[in-house]
C-alpha cells in the first residue's frame, strides 16, 4: 500500500507555456500517466502544458536532471521554455548564480542567468535528418506529407524531440493551427509523432510562429519549436542569425552558428504560484 503524504509544487510559465515543477531529487515523486493527466486538468487539477520533474543527475557536471511529461501523460525528450522555467526556479532557490548545466533525455542543456526577463537555454545541436524526426522512409528534407487530402511540404529538425516546420504566407488562425497540427503531429509515417510549427517569415531576422505540440496541442509558445523553426530556415537560406521568433505568448531570440553547433534561446520566465498536493508515496 502506498503511503499518503503531500508533495510541494511550483507553477511557472514562460511566454504563456505553463508548467508544474516538482523537485523529485529524493526519488519520492514517480507519477503514472493517469496521475499526470489528473494534475494537468485545468478544471479539476492544477493545469499545465508540461510537468517538469527534477531528478538527481547521473553525472558530476549537471546540477540536476529534468524529466518532461506532457499533459496527456506522455513523455517529451526536450522542452525549451521549460528549461528557462527550471533556471528561474533553481536561481530563486540560490542553487546557481550565472551558469549551470542540467541533464535532459535529449542531452545536456546549459542555463545562463541574466535576469528573469533574459534567461538563455543552450540546447544540443539540431539533427536535420528525416530519420531523427521519425520519418524513416525519407532521405532528406523538404519532404511532402499527405494528410486529409492535402499535401504539405515540411522541413524538419530534432532537438531530442521531433519538429516539422511549414512556412505559410499569412499568419494561421486557430482553426488552421488545430487542423494542420492534429493531422500532421500523429501522421502515420512518423514513428513517434512530432511537434508542428507554422512559420511566417517577416524578414531575415524575424518570424511569426504557431506551434501544435505533440501531447499538448496548440500552446502559447514552444521553446524547442522556436529553435527548430529558426534553425531549419537559417539552414535553408531564408533567415540569418539571430532570429526573433514571435509567438502568441511573446518573443524569443534564437542564436545559431550553423551546422553541428548548439542553439541558444533567450527569453523570460516567471513564477505563477506554489502549493502542495496530496501524494501517495
Amino acid at each position: 500500500m502506498r503511503k499518503r503524504g503531500r508533495i510541494a509544487f511550483t507553477k511557472l510559465e514562460a511566454l504563456g507555456n505553463d508548467f508544474v515543477l516538482v523537485d523529485g531529487r529524493d526519488a519520492t515523486f514517480n507519477p503514472t500517466p493517469r496521475e499526470i493527466i489528473a494534475l494537468a486538468d485545468r478544471h479539476r487539477g492544477i493545469g499545465f502544458d508540461q510537468l517538469l520533474a527534477l531528478r538527481a543527475p547521473a553525472g558530476a557536471d549537471a546540477l540536476c536532471r529534468v524529466d518532461v511529461y506532457n499533459s496527456d501523460g506522455s513523455t517529451a525528450e526536450q522542452c525549451g521554455n521549460g528549461m528557462r522555467a527550471v533556471a528561474l526556479w533553481l536561481h530563486r532557490r540560490g542553487e546557481f548564480d550565472r551558469t549551470t548545466q542540467v541533464e535532459t533525455a535529449a542531452g545536456p542543456v546549459t542555463l545562463q542567468w541574466q535576469d528573469a526577463s533574459s534567461i538563455t537555454a543552450t540546447l544540443p545541436a539540431p539533427d536535420f535528418t528525416p530519420s531523427a524526426c521519425g520519418l524513416n522512409g525519407r532521405e532528406r528534407f523538404p519532404a511532402e506529407l499527405l494528410a486529409d487530402d492535402e499535401t504539405f511540404e515540411v522541413l524538419g529538425a530534432a532537438l531530442g524531440n521531433p519538429h516539422l516546420v511549414l512556412t505559410r504566407d499569412q499568419p494561421p488562425d486557430d482553426e488552421e493551427v488545430q487542423r494542420i497540427g492534429a493531422s500532421l503531429s500523429r501522421h502515420p509515417e512518423l514513428a513517434n509523432g512530432a511537434n508542428i510549427g507554422l512559420a511566417v517569415i517577416e524578414n531575415e531576422h524575424r518570424i511569426g510562429l504557431r506551434v501544435f505540440e505533440r501531447g499538448a496541442g496548440p500552446t502559447q509558445a514552444c521553446g524547442s519549436g522556436a529553435c527548430a523553426a529558426a534553425t531549419v530556415l537559417i539552414r535553408s537560406g531564408q533567415l540569418a542569425s539571430p532570429v526573433e521568433v514571435v509567438q502568441p505568448g511573446g518573443t524569443l531570440v534564437i542564436n545559431w552558428d550553423g551546422e553541428g553547433k548548439p542553439v541558444a534561446m533567450t527569453g523570460p520566465a516567471s513564477k505563477v504560484f506554489e502549493g502542495v498536493i496530496p501524494w501517495a508515496r
